[in-house]
């Protein structure tokens, strides 16, 4: 006799996205592959959940593992024997409905009836937690539970960390019951429908924006191998396309190099499909010009930060983008280059001493060259409100900064691009030389993880100076490709 195959929260969700991901979750587990950076999202937000339970005063957890069930079950049925005045609020109670099982973040016992919060490391309310709550309010009502209204715990994003240990105000709390109880009707089909998919054979669904809609699949790597090879130059590298992507599809089309320039009403994206087709790279006759009548001293500057959910350092914000690493060349008007670069690894906050070297870096005079001027120059105007007495010099520094980007985005564009104008897909196009191939941080969200890493008390010395040497030469090279960008054309 086959074991009965439940349900969970996760799973409905799943299928909810795509039968075969939730299909997939079920009989193919050993397909799924999470990203590092999928994973410490997922960690970041466990931690966020566990924070939580003390911000919301404290409660009974039943901790029996998410795959001891039957054990939580038992353990939750022990718990709501006792009166609500002696347990009023649990913590990862399980319920079990229909063949669905789901464990809730916080169940608050009160005279009227139950409380169910569903705790989010995010700064708001978004849709799929909707559907969240609303299955595990069926769930628990059809357990027998009297449910009466739901909320969302989350992050507010006006937090600010004033008192060492003192997260009192983080959480903020969002009744969501009217937009749940519109919803709790639909869960009984929905479970039904789910039921049949993980009973049936593996669906037979193509990859498409669904793979990453409302959240990007695992199995994503799985479902591609299994498919023909995609053309060299699918529709999708066409950028900000949304609703053309979808006409174009229902046309027929998947070979951008096949596609009418008819059907493309965006200059950009008739210019992408040229190149694609041509392989002939585009070049505007101003570029040179414009790259070559840039004053000296050129400061090309580069950033990295980090945020966090849980502010670690007093004075700062949930997800606030903390400078932790800069590098910097300046170029010369005789062609010569200084490399300078900063990179705190102590633990302690870095953003006053960031400030200090950033501002020698750059000078008083000459631009400030980035790829994405606003993430760069917002860094510098946050320290500016944080760091009032350097205000006034950091504004500055965020006045002077030119972005690359939007000048090779208007003015260049190779047929490897693929559709991106990130600073990678730029690069090798121009001076291939020069590759983060060959890097272990090659990435942002990489170097965020080498750093998180790198400041963990438990770190050993040679693991800390070698996260040292990978951030070096990965924040390095970000501020020479920009010289190489700008060389290329005007030497």
């Amino acid at each position: 006799m086959s074991a009965i195959r439940y349900l969970s929260k996760s799973r409905v969700q799943s299928g909810r996205q795509c039968h075969r991901r939730l299909w997939l979750e079920v009989h193919r587990r050993s397909s799924l592959a999470w990203s590092p950076q999928a994973q410490a999202r997922l960690d970041a937000g466990s931690r966020f959940g566990e924070l939580a339970q003390s911000l919301l005063g404290g409660g009974l957890l039943i901790d029996a593992g998410h795959q001891e069930a039957n054990q939580a079950l038992a353990q939750t049925a022990a718990a709501l024997t006792r009166p609500a005045s002696e347990v009023p609020r649990l913590f990862e109670p399980a319920f079990e409905h229909e063949g669905v099982r789901v464990r809730v973040d916080a169940l608050e016992r009160g005279p009227d009836g139950d409380r169910l919060v569903e705790v989010k490391s995010t700064t708001g309310v978004k849709e799929p937690y909707l559907w969240d709550c609303a299955i595990q309010t069926w769930v628990a009502r059809g357990a027998g539970r009297p449910v009466r209204s739901v909320a969302i715990g989350h992050v507010d994003s006006r937090f600010v960390y004033r008192s060492e240990g003192d997260y009192r105000g983080l959480l903020a709390v969002t009744d969501i019951t009217a937009q749940v109880e519109a919803l709790v009707p639909l869960v009984a089909d929905v479970v039904a429908l789910l039921k049949q998919v993980v009973a049936g054979d593996e669906p037979a669904i193509a990859t498409g924006a669904h793979c990453s809609t409302p959240y990007d699949c695992p199995f994503l790597d799985h479902c591609a191998s299994q498919e023909p090879a995609p053309p060299a130059f699918p529709i999708t590298v066409l950028p900000r396309a949304g609703k053309l992507l979808e006409r174009l599809a229902a046309l027929g089309y998947s070979d951008l190099t096949q596609v009418p320039d008819t059907l493309l009403d965006s200059e950009l994206h008739r210019r992408i499909a040229l190149v694609s087709r041509t392989g002939t790279p585009w070049t505007s006759g101003a570029l040179p010009d414009l790259l070559a009548s840039l004053p000296y001293p050129r400061h090309y500057l580069d950033f990295e930060t980090v945020s966090f959910i849980i502010p670690r350092w007093l004075g700062t914000r949930p997800f606030q983008a903390l400078p932790f690493q800069f590098s910097c060349h300046t170029e010369a008007a005789d062609g010569s280059l200084q490399h300078t670069g900063f990179l705190d690894l102590s633990g302690a906050a870095p953003m006053a001493d960031f400030v200090e070297a950033v501002l020698a870096a750059v000078g008083r005079v000459g631009p400030i060259l980035v790829w994405n001027r606003g993430f760069e120059a917002g860094v510098l105007r946050r320290l500016a409100a944080d760091f009032p007495r350097r205000a006034t010099e950091l504004e500055a520094a965020a006045d002077r900064m030119i972005d690359l980007l939007p000048i090779y985005r208007e003015h260049y564009y190779h047929p490897d691009q693929r559709g991106s104008w990130s600073i990678k897909a730029v690069l090798p196009t121009v001076a291939p030389d020069l590759d983060y191939g060959d890097l272990a941080v090659s990435d942002g969200q990489a170097a965020q993880l080498a750093y998180q890493e790198a400041i963990a008390p438990g770190t050993p010395p040679e693991r800390h100076t070698e996260l040292r040497e990978q951030l070096e030469r990965y924040c390095e090279l970000d501020s020479l490709a920009m010289v190489q960008l700008v060389r290329h054309w005007a030497p």
